[in-house]
């Protein structure tokens, strides 16, 4: 057997086996799921749930969130003042702890359902994007001395959908700090429910979020669109890179 053999024919009929049924299965997906998806997606970015007018809606379920709080802070205020303890008496203090860590902030109901939507819809994406990004790969020809301008449009199109893949990771990111900066905001309002400005930010924190959301959702459908077709109009060149003479990539 040559030193250059890295498989024998059988495991070599196996890969091109699956490599057909894998490129199959991505060029289903661009013709069948993605325009299905562009639809979707625009309705959901015109339906109810993500009007630009719902932000006042976000507002007051923000409020909401933190009834716990609004309440036990006018129970204190209506509340006599405890009586004079002794310095070392700590019973006062540990009732306080006790407070501020039994009382709950809930989460923005309506960012949280919104967030719940788009996050399986980002996943689907990415998972789009890097089936893509392989099916490209797989149609790449072996190194060769000129005509390489199907390969560049090739490279060029992998480039743009791994784009794509980032940014929807980014925004995946994006929602789930948005949880953690809204329960750092959330726990000095039960230590400080005093402090107006820490409810006011957790507000335009809830309202911010809702934008993104609405913009990203907008986003989503405008990746799917642009990614249908730049691959549609350069789908020639994609899948025979050196079949016939050089053509424009858009």
């Amino acid at each position: 057997m040559s030193r250059m053999t890295l498989t024998s024919q059988e495991n070599i009929a196996t890969v091109e086996k699956y490599k057909k049924e894998f490129c199959q299965e991505v060029e289903e997906i661009l013709s069948d799921v993605f325009p299905k998806k562009i639809i979707e997606l625009d309705k959901l970015f015109k339906s109810d749930k993500l009007k630009l007018s719902r932000a006042a809606e976000v507002r007051e379920a923000s409020k909401a969130s933190l009834k716990e709080v609004t309440d036990q802070k006018a129970a204190a205020v209506s509340s006599p003042p405890p009586a004079k303890r002794r310095r070392n008496d700590s019973s006062h203090e540990n009732g306080e702890d006790k407070m501020r860590f039994g009382t709950k902030v809930y989460c923005n109901a309506i960012v949280s359902e919104l967030i719940g939507i788009l996050k399986p819809e980002i996943r689907e994406l990415i998972e789009y994007c890097n089936k893509i990004k392989m099916w490209i790969q797989l149609l790449i020809p072996k190194m060769e001395d000129g005509n390489n301008f199907g390969v560049s449009i090739q490279e060029e199109t992998i480039s743009e959908v791994s784009t794509f893949c980032e940014f929807a990771k980014v925004a995946f990111d994006d929602m789930s700090r948005y949880f953690v900066t809204r329960g750092k905001v959330s726990s000095k309002i039960v230590k400080y429910p005093h402090l107006e400005d820490y409810v006011q930010y957790l507000t335009e924190l809830d309202e911010k979020q809702f934008l993104h959301i609405r913009v990203f959702a907008n986003d989503l459908k405008m990746i799917y669109c642009c990614m249908f077709d730049i691959i549609n109009k350069n789908l020639e060149k994609i899948k025979m890179p050196r079949s016939q003479m050089s053509s424009n990539l858009y």
